[in-house]
């Protein structure tokens, strides 16, 4: 009786989570952005590239994930 009930209420969560974790949790604020990069030298391009993938990453996780 638990699991089915964890698992509908999971399904009902999930778009909220998804779309929080897109728009605000897994996002950098620019001037946090060019603070990484001035700190290890790269171009402010390559770590919003970075936050991109490893966002994808997360997200993916995310949807493929079952409790």
């Amino acid at each position: 009786m638990r699991q089915p009930l964890i698992r509908w209420l999971w399904q009902a969560l999930r778009p909220s989570v998804q779309q929080w974790l897109n728009e605000r949790a897994l996002r950098l604020p620019r001037a946090q952005q060019e603070a990484i990069a001035h700190r290890f030298q790269v171009p402010a391009e390559l770590v919003e590239q970075l936050e991109n993938a490893l966002r994808q990453i997360v997200l993916y996780q995310l949807e493929r994930w079952e409790p």
